[in-house]
């Protein structure tokens, strides 16, 4: 049974799937095009991805009881599985990179001397037992650390005050607009990753409000750290660098007593990065689940966690690969991220059977509903009446 959700934590959950991924990685190769105005790269994708996730939010008004994997198995029994499993499969490598990605990054910004290995299976651990909490226990943890990460967010422009030249933003108009469109096509693989909500979210919770706030406060927030980092770093410098973020963190510094801020960042952002790795779990099972009605979700939590961990070091050998893969993947995330949703848009609509029965059945709710109202009112009315003539009676029978 689908967990309900509602506004701020709809909201909370788009943030994790877009800012995640998008701050590690893409960031160096879109300042690498577009140079100066490589924040201007996020314009596209939001643009994209409101549209795309405006298409699925219509098709889940269509089915407002049901997530995306519901429906698509009970309208087309065989292509909504095809479907389905091919989304179960497009997650399952973003579960590999997303696990390869961030053990990469705690290994060489918080544990060097640790194994990846082992960093990778103690990540995992984590998110096993957050998936087995289920959706919310995923919500839980967004609603703590997302905002936590909003708030240090907020906090990190006024500690890089020093460090910040606008002369690094300049010339200011001269826009090379091929190389915003290049920046944009790898910052869309992991930007739009929120297309993976509709398939654990009923239709009814699936507000398009909502998640357009989503959108938009994450895009903005990667557009603000991009300004930070290509005026703080610099573009011939942030360009080279594999993860521009975590080298912005280390421009902090507060006072003269702790000149590696970096470390509490990165130790305040671990916790998300996680979430995000749980949420990818939660995906594949959940999506099993669906496909496969006798197959236990929180079962398959363990083997699709190992599953992952060897598809992670067996797609990638290196960061540098993992790196260099964002180019290709984003004509495979374009599929599922623009294209299906744009399919079941078109197609994905109840039978008129059902939709004749769901209407009768909204009118019989409604008439019965006005029913009930008019019953109370009555019964409200006689109990009045009965308690204004016991009243009577009793003041009658009162001694003088």
């Amino acid at each position: 049974m689908n967990q309900r959700v509602t506004n701020r934590q709809l909201t909370l959950l788009v943030l994790l799937l877009s800012i995640t991924g998008t701050l590690i990685q893409p960031h160096a190769q879109a300042i690498f095009y577009a140079e100066q105005h490589a924040y201007l790269s996020y314009i596209p994708v939001f643009l994209v991805m409101l549209a795309s996730m405006w298409m699925l939010n219509r098709v889940q008004g269509r089915f407002p009881d049901q997530d995306l994997f519901e429906s698509l198995v009970e309208r087309f029994p065989f292509l909504g599985r095809v479907t389905g499993l091919m989304y179960i499969l497009f997650f399952l490598i973003v579960f590999a990179r997303d696990i390869r990605l961030i053990g990469d990054y705690v290994s060489i910004t918080l544990l060097e001397t640790t194994p990846i290995s082992i960093v990778v299976l103690s990540l995992l651990v984590m998110a096993v037992f957050i998936v087995r909490g289920g959706l919310g226990s995923l919500i839980g943890m967004s609603e703590l650390y997302i905002t936590l990460f909003l708030l240090n967010s907020v906090v990190v422009p006024f500690m890089l005050i020093q460090q910040v030249n606008l002369e690094n933003l300049m010339p200011y108009f001269d826009v090379d607009a091929a190389g915003v469109g290049k920046g944009s096509w790898y910052i869309f693989s992991f930007f739009g990753e929120m297309v993976a909500l509709p398939f654990v979210i009923k239709g009814s919770d699936f507000r398009f409000k909502s998640v357009t706030w989503g959108i938009t406060i994450a895009a903005l927030l990667m557009m603000l750290i991009m300004i930070e980092t290509i005026t703080s770093i610099g573009v011939p410098i942030a360009s080279r660098l594999v993860y521009p973020s975590y080298e912005l963190a280390r421009q902090l510094q507060v006072s003269d007593f702790l000149d590696r801020f970096d470390l509490a960042l990165a130790a305040a952002t671990l916790p998300t990065m996680i979430t995000k790795i749980a949420f990818d779990l939660y995906f594949i099972c959940w999506g099993l689940k669906r496909m496969i009605p006798k197959v236990s979700g929180k079962l398959m939590t363990g083997p699709v966690a190992l599953v992952g961990f060897v598809c992670a070091f067996w797609f990638f050998k290196n960061a540098i690969q993992l790196f260099r893969f964002t180019r290709e993947w984003t004509w495979i995330a374009i599929l599922f991220e623009v294209l299906f949703p744009i399919i079941l848009f078109v197609f994905l609509r109840p039978r008129k059977k059902e939709r004749d029965s769901s209407r009768e059945g909204e009118k019989h709710r409604d008439t019965s509903k006005k029913q009930d109202e008019q019953g109370e009112k009555r019964h409200g009315s006689d109990q009045e009446d009965e308690t204004g003539h016991d009243d009577m009676q009793g003041g009658e029978l009162q001694p003088s």
